[in-house]
């Protein structure tokens, strides 16, 4: 997961991963363009603390992180319904490797990200 200090930042970095998107607490849709224009206006209208930080998932969705663990998403996509979104931000200690591709997952994820097989 990546860390973003704008939502615009964020949004550029979600765009190249999906192209619509939720907004977690409402029926609201977005799509690239909404999104971009969404995070831009945001930003001017209300920054975040300097201790708080966006996150984007691997597959484009968006969190805030205000006090560092705790993750409140904000957008999820629409395109990948099924993605475990983790509740609180893991550390790279907590990252363990996929027994079939290698590749890292994070603990308490159902599926790895790269190859899709089932986790234990």
């Amino acid at each position: 997961m990546e860390q973003f200090n704008t939502l615009l930042k964020a949004a550029e970095c979600a765009v190249t991963r999906c192209n619509s998107w939720n907004f977690a607490t409402s029926n609201d849709r977005y799509d690239v363009k909404g999104l971009l224009v969404l995070a831009k206006t945001s930003d001017s209208e209300n920054p975040i603390d300097e201790d708080s930080f966006y996150v984007v998932s691997p597959a484009g969705a968006i969190g805030l992180c205000e006090d560092g663990e705790d993750i409140d998403w904000l957008f999820l996509t629409g395109s990948s319904t099924d993605e475990d979104l983790p509740a609180t931000l893991q550390t790279a200690s907590q990252i363990k490797f996929c027994s079939k591709c290698g590749n890292g997952i994070i603990l308490g994820a159902r599926f790895c990200g790269a190859c899709g097989v089932k986790l234990n």
